[in-house]
């Protein structure tokens, strides 16, 4: 036993040190001018730091449209999801199965596929699907649906909705009232973690929006592509920590908030 914990401690070692290296010596190069020796020249240098956060509001434009780009979509996927689950939890529960089934169809199409058959569709039609900021709304409202679908699904099985309607009519309380009153609230947590996983795989998306958008609908990571065709230098390297660290928080969030839903349903079956 003790033999095969020191392989999988030795295994889990190699890991990290394999995904933290690359970070880590791109941090380092964003903290010196040029790495054209055995050790970064300038070190420790804080120019395109300094630069980043001052006299790069072209960076900062694209993250808060990356941002924008990905907030609308999630709203416009979780207020569908919530009203077709409720309906399916509560009144019918057999169309489980289909509604299951058409939610994990995004996994089956790639981000090029998508993004291609979408344009042969719509693009020089002059409808309002013609119009690109639609389209990627459209896009992204449709690859994350397995994300939203999963998380509210458990939740709703996990606060027992059906009970609790059924308690609160008992009550006297309207239907609309539980809705808004009692099951949207309870269902926040599930809600959270659905738009948070949602969210980082629509920040870090670079092929949909380079195809759909092109480069007039500049994001974070396509902002990142450009900088690395311009030569990969210190300066990129910033923009490329920032992004991660801004990946980093939303991955570690999502965690705590999954880990907490995953805790507090463990604690109601016990």
């Amino acid at each position: 036993m003790k033999q095969n914990k020191v392989g999988h401690y030795i295994v889990l070692g190699v890991t990290v040190v394999v995904m933290i290296v690359p970070v880590l010596f791109t941090l380092i190069y964003g903290f010196s001018n040029g790495w054209l020796d055995i050790l970064p020249s300038d070190f420790p240098s804080f120019t395109y730091w300094k630069e980043l956060f001052f006299d790069s509001p072209l960076f900062w434009q694209n993250v808060l449209r990356s941002i924008y780009l990905c907030v609308i979509p999630i709203i416009i996927s979780l207020v569908c999801m919530i009203l077709v689950m409720y309906t399916i939890v509560m009144h019918m529960p057999k169309l489980d199965g289909l509604i299951q089934t058409i939610s994990m169809i995004p996994y089956t199409l790639r981000g090029v596929v998508l993004a291609i058959s979408v344009l042969t569709l719509y693009a020089g039609k002059g409808t309002i699907f013609s119009d690109r900021t639609i389209m990627l709304f459209s896009v992204y409202s449709v690859i994350i649906l397995p994300f939203v679908y999963r998380g509210l699904r458990n939740n709703l099985y996990a606060i027992n909705a059906k009970q609790i309607v059924e308690a609160a009519e008992l009550l006297g309380a309207s239907g609309i009232y539980t809705f808004f009153r009692i099951i949207v609230p309870n269902m926040l947590t599930g809600i959270a973690v659905a738009a948070l996983l949602s969210f980082g795989l629509l920040f870090t998306d670079f092929p949909i929006v380079k195809l759909i958008g092109g480069n007039r609908y500049e994001t974070a990571q396509t902002f990142l592509w450009n900088q690395q065709r311009s030569g990969f230098g210190p300066k990129t390297s910033t923009y490329i920590i920032m992004v991660f660290l801004i990946i980093f928080t939303i991955a570690t969030a999502s965690y705590r908030l999954q880990h907490k839903v995953e805790k507090q349903d463990a604690e109601k079956t016990k």
